[in-house]
C-alpha cells in the first residue's frame, strides 16, 4: 500500500505540479480583474437598489391607487345619491333586504382591498355613517363602536365637512369593538363641492399594511418611510441584526404618483464588495486544484491502471479503516481481498435488513388491515410493492391463535416448539382446503391468521372444522390445546376488520368465562356494548376528517352503517350510537376551531324527532361538510359571477323552484362549482342563505299578523306549511305560533 494510491511519492509530485501550474495563471488573472469588477458591481447595485425602490412605490400607488377607485366607484352608486339628500322621498325603498344588501356590497368593497380595518361613508350635513354593520349617527358610533382619543376624532369631524381629494392622516390610535388598533385614515369627498354632502372614510389597518409590505417589498430594503405634508405616514425598519450591523447606507426618494405621499427608501452601502468579487478567482483556483488532481491521476493510471482501477472501486471508509488498524503491511493484493470479503460480508448483512424491513412493514400493514385500513388508491398500490395480493373483491376471515391456558411462560423452548409446529399445521390445513393465509403476531392473542379467497368460503361449518383440526393436531403433538377462534367470512378488505373484531369478541369471552366460571356458574355474560363502532375505526374517521379527505371519511361512516344494520339492533343502541358518531364530529370540529352550536342545535332536532335515517343522513352531512371546510380563494371572475348570482337569489327567494341546480342551468356551471362562488360571496352555504332571508321575511309577516301561518309559507317560497314550520323551529328555536305569541307579549 505505500508504493500505491496517494501513497505514493511520484504520484503525490504529479498531483501537486498540476496543481500549482494552474493557480499562479488564476491568481493573475483575478488581480487584474478585482478592480474592474468593484466598480462594475457597484454600478449594478444602484441600478438594481433604483429599480427595486419604483418598485416598491409602484406597489404603494397601485394600492392607494385601487382606494380612489373605490371611492370614484361609491360616488356612483345610486344609494350614495340618495343617502346625500337630506330628505325622507327614498325612506320607503330603504328597507330591510336593501339596507342588507347595502351593508354587504361596502363590507365586500372593503374587505377586498385587503390592508383594510374598516370603512365607512360619512353624511356630515345628516351626523350620520353608513358602515358594514349598518347606519349609525356619528355621535353614537364614535361611542359605543369606533373609540378615538379626543383630539383625533376633532381632527377628524372637522376634516368630514371639508373638500378631501384624496387625503391621508397620520396614524392614530382606535378602540374597535374593544379591541386596540392603529390604524390611518383616508378621507375622499364623493361629491366635488366645498362642502361635500358625502365623505368615504377609510381606515388603513397598520398591521395589514406592514403584513402588505412585509410580504411584496421586498427584502432588499433596509428602511421604507413614507411621509405626507411632512408628517410620518409609515415606517418599515428590516428585522435583520446582519442588516443593522453599522453598515452604511443609502436612500433613494420619490414622489407618489397616486397621492402627496413622499417616499425614502435606504439601501445598504456596502464596503466590502471587492471580497465578494474574489469568490470567482477563489472558485477558478479551487477548480483548477479539481482539474489538476484529475489531470494527475489519468498520468498515474497509465502505468498504474490495472491495480488503480481495482483500488478505485474499493470503499474509501474500508481503506480509512485498514490503515487505521495498521494493516497496510501487506501488498495491495490483500489489501484488495480483504476489501472485497468486507464488502461480500455487509452486502449479506444489507440483504438481510431488506427482507427484515419488509417482514415488518408487511407485519405493520396486517395489523393496520385489523383495525380497518380504509384505502385510496395510493395506499392499495403499497400492498402490490409488499407483495400483499389483497383486492376489494376477495373474501376475508380472520383467525386468532391464543396460548393464553400455558401457565409456565418461562419455559421459551416449549413456546418456540408449539409456535413452530403450530406453522407447519397451519400450511397444511390451508393447503387442504384449497384458502391462503397470512400468519402473524399481535398483542391481544398470540398470533393472527388472516384467510382470504378469491371466492366465498365458510359454509358448511368450514371455519369451525379448521379451528379445531388444526387446535386437536397441535394437542397430539405438543400436548396443549390452543384457543383458535375465527370471525364472519366478509368481502373487501375492510372486512379483515369486521372479522377481527367478532373473534377478538369471542376470544375475550372465552378467557373470560375461563378465568371466573367458577364464580359466574350458570350466569350468562352480557356485553355491554351491542353496536359496532371500535376505537381503531373512530381514530382512522377523526384523522381523514381532519385532512379532509371526504372519500375515505364517507367510505368509513358507511360501513359502520352498514355493520350495525345488519346487527338489528334496538332504537336506543342506535341512538347512542349515532350520539358517539356526533361527539366524534364535534370533537373534530372543535379542534379545527369551527363553531359546534349549529351543529349540535340540528343534531338534537333530529334526535328528538326520533328518525334514524334522518339521524344517519345528517352524520354524512356534517363528515361533507368537515371535509369540505376549506374555501376557495376569490378570483375577479368568480366574484362577478357571484354578484350576479346573489342578486338573482335575493330578487326570487320565496319562489319555490329557487335551487343551485336551477342556478348551475341559468349560468351553464356545475353544482359543485356554483355553490362555491355563491359561498365566496355570501361567507355561508346557498340553502343556509336562502333560509335566512326566508325566516326574516316570515318574522316580518307574521309580527304584522294580517295573515295566516299557512298563507306565509306560500309566501316565502315553501311549497307546504309543514316544512315551513320545520325550517322556522330549527332557525328560531321555537314555532311559528310560539313566534306569533311572543311578538303579541311584546
Amino acid at each position: 500500500m505505500r508504493n500505491g494510491s496517494f501513497g505514493s511519492g511520484t504520484f503525490r509530485k504529479i498531483l501537486l505540479s498540476y496543481t500549482a501550474i494552474l493557480i499562479i495563471p488564476i491568481i493573475v488573472f483575478s488581480a487584474l480583474n478585482v478592480q474592474r469588477n468593484i466598480v462594475e458591481e457597484k454600478r449594478r447595485q444602484h441600478e438594481a437598489h433604483a429599480l427595486d425602490a419604483k418598485r416598491i412605490a409602484d406597489l404603494v400607488d397601485n394600492k392607494l391607487n385601487e382606494l380612489k377607485t373605490l371611492g370614484k366607484t361609491l360616488s356612483n352608486e345610486s344609494w350614495v345619491k340618495k343617502l346625500m339628500q337630506d330628505t325622507n322621498v327614498y325612506d320607503q325603498e330603504f328597507d330591510i333586504t336593501k339596507m342588507l344588501d347595502i351593508r354587504t356590497s361596502l363590507g365586500n368593497s372593503v374587505s377586498s382591498q385587503g390592508i383594510l380595518s374598516f370603512g365607512m361613508v360619512v353624511f356630515p350635513e345628516q351626523q350620520k355613517a353608513m358602515t358594514s354593520w349598518g347606519m349609525f349617527p356619528l355621535k353614537e358610533f364614535f361611542q359605543s363602536i369606533v373609540a378615538f382619543d379626543e383630539a383625533a376624532e376633532q381632527q377628524l369631524q372637522s376634516s368630514f365637512a371639508q373638500q378631501q381629494y384624496f387625503t391621508m392622516m397620520p396614524p392614530v390610535s382606535m378602540t374597535l369593538w374593544g379591541s386596540d388598533k392603529r390604524v390611518i385614515p383616508v378621507l375622499q369627498s364623493l361629491e366635488v363641492v366645498n362642502h361635500p354632502r358625502a365623505v368615504l372614510v377609510l381606515f388603513i389597518d397598520s398591521a395589514y399594511f406592514s403584513e402588505y409590505m412585509h410580504r411584496f417589498g421586498g427584502i432588499e430594503s433596509q428602511e421604507i418611510v413614507m411621509t405626507s405634508r411632512d408628517a410620518l405616514i409609515y415606517s418599515q425598519v428590516r428585522n435583520d441584526p446582519a442588516a443593522r450591523g453599522g453598515a452604511a447606507s443609502y436612500p433613494i426618494h420619490l414622489s407618489s404618483e397616486a397621492s402627496d405621499v413622499q417616499y425614502a427608501i435606504s439601501y445598504a452601502d456596502s464596503s466590502v464588495i471587492g471580497i465578494g468579487n474574489l469568490f470567482s478567482s477563489l472558485a477558478a483556483i479551487l477548480i483548477s486544484i479539481v482539474i489538476g488532481a484529475c489531470m494527475a491521476y489519468l498520468l498515474a493510471k497509465i502505468s498504474y491502471r490495472p491495480l488503480g482501477a481495482l483500488l478505485s472501486k474499493l470503499s474509501a471508509a474500508a481503506r480509512v479503516e485498514d490503515s487505521r488498524s495498521g494493516k497496510v503491511t501487506g501488498s495491495e493484493y490483500n489489501f484488495i481481498e480483504k476489501s472485497f470479503d468486507r464488502l461480500l460480508h455487509e452486502n449479506r448483512k444489507l440483504q438481510q435488513s431488506m427482507q427484515d424491513y419488509e417482514n415488518a412493514a408487511k407485519s405493520n400493514l396486517y395489523l393496520r388491515l385489523l383495525k380497518g385500513y380504509f384505502m385510496d388508491d395510493q395506499q392499495k398500490n403499497e400492498l402490490g410493492k409488499l407483495g400483499i395480493g389483497y383486492t376489494e373483491d376477495m373474501y376475508y376471515c380472520t383467525m386468532l391463535v391464543s396460548f393464553h391456558a400455558i401457565r409456565d411462560f418461562s419455559d421459551f423452548e416449549k413456546i418456540r416448539k408449539i409456535e413452530m409446529l403450530m406453522m407447519v399445521i397451519v400450511e397444511k390445513a390451508m393447503s387442504r382446503y384449497g384458502l391462503d393465509y397470512a400468519l402473524f403476531e399481535v398483542t391481544n392473542a398470540d398470533k393472527a391468521m388472516i384467510v382470504s379467497s378469491g371466492q366465498p368460503f365458510g359454509d358448511d361449518d368450514m371455519l369451525e372444522r379448521i379451528a379445531a383440526e388444526m387446535a386437536d393436531e397441535i394437542e397430539r403433538l405438543s400436548g396443549f390445546h390452543p384457543d383458535i377462534l375465527y370471525g364472519g367470512v366478509e368481502q373487501g378488505l375492510v372486512g379483515i376488520s369486521k372479522s377481527y373484531y367478532t373473534a377478538n369478541e369471542r376470544l375475550r369471552y372465552t378467557i373470560f368465562s375461563r378465568e371466573h366460571f367458577q364464580v359466574l356458574q350458570e350466569e350468562t355474560i352480557q356485553a355491554s356494548v351491542d353496536y359496532y363502532y371500535p376505537t381503531d375505526w373512530e381514530v382512522q374517521l377523526i384523522n381523514n376528517l381532519k385532512i379532509g379527505n371526504l372519500d375515505t371519511s364517507l367510505q368509513i361512516l358507511h360501513e359502520i352503517h352498514a355493520e350495525n344494520d345488519k346487527r338489528e339492533l334496538a332504537e336506543a343502541s342506535v341512538s347512542r350510537l349515532l350520539s358517539l358518531l356526533m361527539e366524534t364530529m364535534l370533537r373534530v370540529l372543535h379542534e379545527l376551531n369551527l363553531d359546534t352550536d349549529i351543529y349540535t342545535k340540528q343534531f338534537c332536532s333530529r334526535a328528538k324527532a326520533a328518525n334514524i335515517e334522518e339521524m344517519w343522513s345528517y352524520m354524512f352531512e356534517v363528515g361533507t361538510l368537515i371535509c369540505e371546510r376549506k374555501r376557495y380563494a376569490n378570483t375577479s371572475s368568480a366574484v362577478s359571477t357571484g354578484s350576479e348570482l346573489l342578486q338573482y337569489v335575493n330578487d326570487n327567494y320565496s319562489s319555490a323552484d329557487i335551487s343551485l341546480k336551477q342556478l348551475a342551468e341559468m349560468y351553464h356551471m356545475s353544482l359543485s362549482k356554483v355553490s362555491k362562488i355563491f359561498k365566496e360571496v355570501t361567507g355561508i352555504n346557498f340553502y343556509d342563505y336562502v333560509c335566512r332571508l326566508r325566516m326574516e321575511k316570515a318574522k316580518e309577516l307574521l309580527r304584522e299578523r294580517s295573515c295566516g301561518i299557512d298563507h306565509v309559507a306560500r309566501t316565502v317560497g315553501y311549497e307546504n306549511v309543514y316544512s315551513f314550520k320545520r325550517a322556522f323551529a330549527r332557525y328560531e328555536g321555537i314555532k311559528p305560533d310560539e313566534y306569533v305569541e311572543s311578538a303579541e307579549c311584546r
